[in-house]
């Protein structure tokens, strides 16, 4: 259990030798569009993993009640005054498909793939990137982003929702909060009707109780694997409801047994709008009124 230091005088000083390190790189592009992303920040040699739906900028750094600190995002029960993360460390800022981070001057310095960031400037951060504040690090895993363009090698282009929808019933089937709201917000802008629900018992009451038009579904949900409800599904008689898994699982293997399951769509984490808006207009012939 880690204990949660309280009214920690000031950032302790590190010793780190940092006479050779490196500018990352700067990114360019637009940073003026807000959207929403879902990332994952994982403590770096713990199991710690902290979810994070960022809309615009958040700092990160370290809850200090005396001196009236209360970033967005407070890693003090981590250790972070002794590993050295100041008050208000560091800012990740998510616009129009750019993520970025910024230092804030933060006493012992913010490092992006082992390189020193210069302070207030913003640097591109990517899926996988590792940031280590004073001595702690955090690995950065998109979940749900804007656009797929980075993934799948695309150019780029703004995201665009239009209304396909008249009010067809979608079903998410997803245990993480975050993702589940940022979809249902999408679909919804997209003119569906969404019900949401995090494990598989209430799926299946809420589809006894109003049958779906299409469903949504992570494949690991607690002990059990999100196949068993389309396997139920499918045996209900949803032979031809269109059925979207969005899962952090990915190869091949998996994807087969989705696809052998009856599955119409597979869409591996990190996830893009632009790739789930692609998915429903392609199954939105099925989806019957």
């Amino acid at each position: 259990m880690v204990e949660q230091k309280k009214g920690v005088a000031a950032t302790r000083m590190l010793d780190v030798d940092d006479t050779h390190a490196k500018r990352p790189r700067r990114g360019t592009g637009p940073l003026d569009y807000l959207v929403p992303w879902v990332i994952e920040l994982r403590l770096v040699g713990t199991p710690s993993v902290l979810q994070v739906q960022v809309r615009e900028a958040m700092v990160i750094g370290r809850v200090d009640r005396d001196r009236l600190a209360y970033p967005d995002i407070d890693l003090e029960p981590f250790n972070a005054h002794l590993l050295g993360v100041s008050r208000q460390h560091t800012a990740i800022s998510a616009r129009n498909s750019r993520m970025t981070v910024r230092d804030l001057h933060s006493v012992n310095g913010t490092y992006l793939n082992g390189e020193r960031m210069m302070p207030d400037r913003d640097y591109v951060l990517r899926h996988g990137d590792v940031l280590m504040l004073g001595r702690l690090q955090l690995q950065v895993i998109f979940v749900l982003t804007p656009s797929s363009y980075e993934k799948n090698n695309h150019p780029y282009a703004d995201v665009d929702i239009p209304m396909l929808g008249s009010g067809q019933r979608v079903l998410i089937l997803e245990e993480d909060a975050h993702v589940a709201q940022t979809i249902s917000t999408v679909l919804e802008q997209a003119g569906f009707t969404v019900m949401m629900t995090t494990n598989i018992d209430e799926a299946l009451y809420i589809t006894e109780e109003n049958m779906p038009q299409a469903v949504v579904t992570e494949l690991i949900l607690g002990n059990r694997s999100g196949l068993d409800f389309v396997s139920l599904m499918r045996e209900r008689g949803g032979d031809d409801m269109p059925i979207v898994v969005v899962s952090g699982v990915v190869g091949g293997y998996q994807m087969g047994q989705a696809i052998d399951a009856g599955v119409d769509v597979f869409l591996s984490k990190p996830v893009g709008v632009d790739e789930l808006i692609r998915s429903f207009t392609k199954i939105l012939p099925q989806m019957r009124q």
